[in-house]
């Protein structure tokens, strides 16, 4: 048996890069095979055409195989849902949908799609889900009972990091997102917090205590953010937003973690129990009462969090929440 991986191409951003980690490491270090999918915005495309293409994705794959298709491929869902309709040509296919983000939820002007994506996630043998809340979530609005892996956190492999850096307690919050999309953003005003976002253009607003660094590349964000230390803020107070970070996993808090310092985030975040339990971050239930933890936190309990997320982040830089996570899907929808 193969266990073939779908791989995203032709598109920018977090979703590309999660993508081709996901299946860099499943090809790499568990001997999987790629399925390169291409981003396209076709709408009209024939049916014979759309086939062909997919034969062309699908050529290696052999009676008993299993495909791991990681979802949204971003071209639409009628394409998603056509090209697993595809596989079920193909006797003793097993399906494993690892669901990186889901459209109508990340979008409320898609929200319509949301029971589209229900009856594409229907058609799987197993799912990698990012947390048992969002599953129970989709149980909610039509998923079937369905045998089902957790991520709980995604990787962020690290070729180098400046190790001879230690985080400090320094009264500062680090934000990596889209200013426009932010309103804590546009509203900060903390004279002894000093907010560090990282994102174009590159400017300073002493009076807000707010600077953006501009964008920076992956290497030099994780030095970056070692060397600034404080905390990485995963937030949002768009409320639609919002709902979804609190079952969703966030690319953001890796990013943080595999460079070192702790973390801050919303109480009804879905791994809380993990953050307390590692103590490896802050917990609060408004932006307000995070930056008053900020505030308080001594030396002593910040090192003490630096050491913690340190053995923690070994499993974020090496891999280890992917591996597991396609590993357990394989042995559920085959062994199980």
């Amino acid at each position: 048996m193969t266990v073939h991986i779908t791989n995203l191409y032709g598109l920018g951003g977090t979703a590309k890069v999660a993508q081709q980690m996901v299946a860099k490491i499943g090809c790499q270090d568990l001997g999987m095979n790629e399925l390169g999918i291409y981003v396209y915005q076709w709408g009209e495309e024939p049916l014979q055409e759309r086939n062909a293409r997919f034969d062309g994705i699908v050529a290696s794959l052999a009676y008993g195989d299993t495909v791991i298709i990681q979802s949204p491929s971003w071209n639409s869902i009628e394409w998603d849902q056509a090209f697993i309709d595809h596989l079920n040509i193909y006797p003793d296919i097993k399906k494993i949908i690892f669901i990186h983000d889901i459209v109508p939820l990340m979008f409320e002007s898609n929200r319509y799609l949301l029971p589209q994506f229900i009856k594409y996630y229907n058609q799987a043998d197993t799912l990698i889900i990012s947390s048992e809340k969002l599953y129970q979530f989709l149980r909610q609005h039509g998923l079937k009972e369905k045998p089902h892996v957790i991520q709980h956190f995604w990787d962020h492999p690290v070729d180098s990091l400046n190790y001879s850096v230690t985080p400090k307690n320094n009264k500062v919050i680090n934000f990596a997102g889209d200013p426009q999309k932010f309103d804590l953003i546009k509203h900060w005003h903390n004279p002894n917090i000093k907010l560090q976002v990282f994102a174009n253009p590159q400017k300073s607003f002493p009076e807000q205590n707010l600077e953006l660094t501009g964008w920076k590349s992956d290497s030099v964000l994780l030095d970056t953010l070692r060397t600034t230390g404080g905390f990485g803020l995963i937030w949002s107070e768009e409320p639609y937003t919002a709902e979804y970070m609190k079952m969703n996993a966030s690319f953001k808090t890796s990013t943080y973690l595999a460079s070192g310092i702790p973390i801050i985030i919303n109480s009804e975040t879905a791994e809380k129990g993990t953050i307390e339990r590692k103590n490896i971050g802050i917990i609060a239930d408004s932006l307000e009462e995070a930056q008053e933890k900020v505030l308080q936190i001594s030396n002593d309990e910040y090192n003490q969090m630096v050491k913690n997320v340190e053995s923690f982040a070994k499993l974020i830089r090496e891999g280890y929440f992917t591996k597991k996570a396609l590993t357990e899907a394989v042995f559920k929808v085959r062994y199980e």
